[in-house]
């Protein structure tokens, strides 16, 4: 007998949402325009995997009511340049995003874009998923407060934490 491997998202009475296959995506858009991507994997009828950590339907839920953030099924994955975006994060007419691509060398990147035009430039190109996301929060830091960001120190301080 073959097992249903899909993964329900649920409202707060237990109403589905919709669903996605074992291994599809979802967006999570945050009240302030944040966005990231979470890859689903299904664990059973009630709990799920999401970018390594683990859910039950219901506790996601409540989750989001608390930060005012919705979810719905990731429609078709942006990809760029072979790196997949998995976050956005608006500020004024730009927006910072970050992407993966496992196969590259550098398998995380941070990219500037406009609101109003297609494509991203000025990247920044990162070893691990951590460094990039710093990266990514500086920079849309440092688009809201005006204040300049040099990135090239982010690279001066690892290279300290790996001598040690």
């Amino acid at each position: 007998m073959s097992e249903n491997r899909e993964i329900r998202f649920i409202d707060q009475h237990y109403n589905e949402l919709f669903t996605i296959p074992d291994g599809g995506s979802i967006v999570v858009t945050h009240p302030d325009g944040n966005q990231y991507v979470g890859v689903c994997k299904y664990l059973d009828a009630t709990h799920f995997d999401m970018n390594g950590s683990c859910y039950h339907q219901m506790q996601f839920t409540e989750m989001l009511e608390r930060r005012g953030a919705k979810v719905e099924p990731e429609k078709e994955p942006e990809i760029v340049s072979g790196y997949r975006v998995i976050r956005r994060i608006p500020v004024n007419n730009k927006i910072f995003v970050m992407a993966h691509n496992p196969k590259a060398v550098q398998p995380f990147v941070t990219w500037q874009g406009h609101k109003d035009y297609p494509g991203y430039g000025w990247g920044h190109y990162w070893p691990d998923r951590s460094i990039a996301g710093t990266d990514l929060r500086h920079r849309a830091n440092a688009e809201r407060t005006g204040k300049s960001y040099d990135h090239t120190k982010m690279y001066e301080q690892k290279n300290r934490d790996d001598a040690r």
